[in-house]
């Protein structure tokens, strides 16, 4: 019964010291993605420039409007199904919260800044998403 005992705890120790349980994955990047190391005596190279995302081609204006009325249709279309009834504190916050996103989709519209008013009426729509109305 005591080696049984001691073997058990043997058992854990070893479990314990080859890392555990799950075993340790990295993250998978393609060899041609990694670095190359310098060669020694040769200076380092250059890093390769770095795409961003603000770098990518910006849509259309037309693309960009088509979406902007697409998500603010879709967010009146939930007020609208909200209205006239009872609702719970957090869905009135939250339709407060929808009706200042859309003045603001609005203004960004007024102003010209397109990207930013299909943003903010993409984020209205995700919120509108989650406004359940009994």
């Amino acid at each position: 019964m005591i080696r049984l005992a001691t073997r058990a705890r043997a058992l854990l120790l070893a479990a314990a010291l080859a890392g555990g349980c799950a075993p340790h994955r990295a993250k998978h990047v393609p060899i041609d993605a990694r670095p190359t190391p310098a060669q020694p005596g040769q200076a380092a190279p250059a890093p390769a420039p770095r795409r961003s995302r603000a770098a990518a081609v910006a849509p259309a204006p037309a693309t960009l409007r088509s979406r902007i009325a697409s998500d603010t249709l879709a967010v009146r279309a939930a007020i609208r199904r909200c209205g006239g009834r009872t609702l719970l504190p957090e869905q009135e916050s939250t339709i407060g919260g929808l009706s200042a996103q859309l003045a603001q989709v609005r203004a960004a519209i007024a102003a010209g800044d397109l990207s930013r008013a299909a943003s903010l009426a993409r984020e209205a729509r995700s919120l509108a998403s989650s406004l359940a109305c009994p």
